[in-house]
Order: C-alpha cells, then sequence, then structure tokens
C-alpha cells in the first residue's frame, strides 16, 4: 500500500460535514474530512507501518497526519524527529493526537518533554504540557514534581499564549483529578486565578473552569 494510494482512499471517503467542521476548529484548507471510524478501520487494515506513516504526514493533508498518528511506530522515532514532525503543525487537534497517541510511548519521553517545554514554538510548548498531563494522569510524578507543576501553572498560566494555555490549565484540572492530596490545593489556586471561569459551554457540557471540571469528574 503506498501513499499516493491512501491518498486517493482518504479523499474518496470525504465527509463534507466532517470537513467544514474541522476547517472550523482551525484543520488546513487540504483536509478532506474523513470520519474517525473509516480512519481507524483503514488503520487497522494497513497495520503498523513507519515508513507510510512518515509519508502520509509529509503530505500536509488533515485527514491523512490523522491516519498517520495511527500507524506509527513510536519506539522508532527519535527527539529530533518528533521535532521536526511537529514543528510545522498548525492544528492543535493533530499536535495533541500525535502526543497522546504516539509521543508518550517513546523511551525518551522525559527527555523529549525538557525539548519541546524550552522551544520558543508556542504548538511545541503545547506538546509539552500534553505530556505533563499524561505523566499526571497516571500518577507517575512525585509530589515535588506536581509542587513545581503548580508553581509553574500558577506563574504562568493566566498570560500564556491560548494554544498553550489550553493544555496547561488541562494538566492544571489533571492535578486536583489523579492527586487527592492536591486537590483542595488546586481548587483555592482556580478560583483565584479564574481562568476560563465566564466560559459559555451548551448545557450538559462542563467547561475548562478547573473547579467546575474538577468537580464534574470527582462526582
Amino acid at each position: 500500500m503506498d501513499v499516493k494510494s491512501v491518498l486517493y482512499a482518504l479523499e474518496e471517503n470525504s465527509n463534507p460535514s466532517r470537513k467544514k467542521s474541522l476547517i472550523k476548529a482551525g484543520a488546513p484548507e487540504d483536509t478532506y474530512g474523513v470520519l474517525l471510524g473509516f480512519l481507524r478501520k483503514y488503520a487497522k487494515e494497513i497495520g503498523m507501518n513507519h515508513e507510510l506513516a512518515n509519508q502520509l504526514w509529509d503530505s500536509g493533508n488533515t485527514d491523512a497526519r490523522l491516519l498517520s498518528v495511527m500507524l506509527f511506530n513510536p519506539k522508532t522515532l527519535s527527539i529530533q524527529d518528533v521535532v521536526i514532525l511537529l514543528k510545522d503543525v498548525t492544528f492543535d487537534q493533530i499536535l495533541d493526537d500525535f502526543i497522546f497517541r504516539v509521543a508518550v510511548y517513546m523511551d525518551e519521553l522525559g527527555m523529549l518533554k525538557d525539548v519541546l517545554m524550552s522551544a520558543q514554538n508556542h504548538m511545541l510548548k503545547r506538546g509539552a504540557w500534553a505530556i505533563n498531563v499524561h505523566l499526571v494522569k497516571l500518577k507517575m510524578l512525585s509530589n515535588d514534581a506536581v509542587y513545581d507543576l503548580i508553581d509553574t501553572i500558577k506563574s504562568n498560566l493566566v498570560d500564556s499564549p491560548k494554544i498553550v494555555q489550553w493544555m496547561m490549565n488541562r494538566c492544571f484540572a489533571q492535578i486536583g483529578i489523579s492527586y487527592e492530596s492536591f486537590r483542595d490545593e488546586v481548587l483555592d489556586l482556580g478560583r483565584r486565578l479564574g481562568v476560563y471561569k465566564n466560559m459559555h459551554v451548551a448545557p450538559g457540557c462542563t467547561s475548562a473552569y478547573v473547579v467546575d471540571w474538577i468537580n464534574a469528574v470527582v462526582k
């Protein structure tokens, strides 16, 4: 199976409504709008294929990149490979998918997080915070490491670029959810910072305001 035939299959399975939603969410115009159900089924049919994944990623097409995330072998990726792959990403969903589905399974995850965190590129910094979300969710951090995260969030959350702020806030909420001993501190700080406090959401949904987020999940 080659990249040309895969791109053809993706285009043939385009969905106008899905395409419209993706572009509205920030995807580039080079988007077919393939439904996730088809992508998952197609990825299973192809199987892990690192070379094809790289070629699909290089195409720049949104759906091709979403599919490639399901085909990469994280054990063959270096930190430099990841930086090269992510440095031109402009759509946050692509970056988040790559981090949570591929990067977190790399052996050098801690070093990757440090490299991404030190980057000037805001999208790469978002990737570093996504790794923090993963580590916090699995309770892989010591109490000292959690304290350091809270201090960083306290100093930077309010003024961080929106693309970074969203994932940093997600990490903030995840600390309060995963680490019960820090929950009251996170809730108190969340009230004082007030980030996303006035966020409007549809009925039945929970806002990104950490107080509401944590309480909804814990409940």
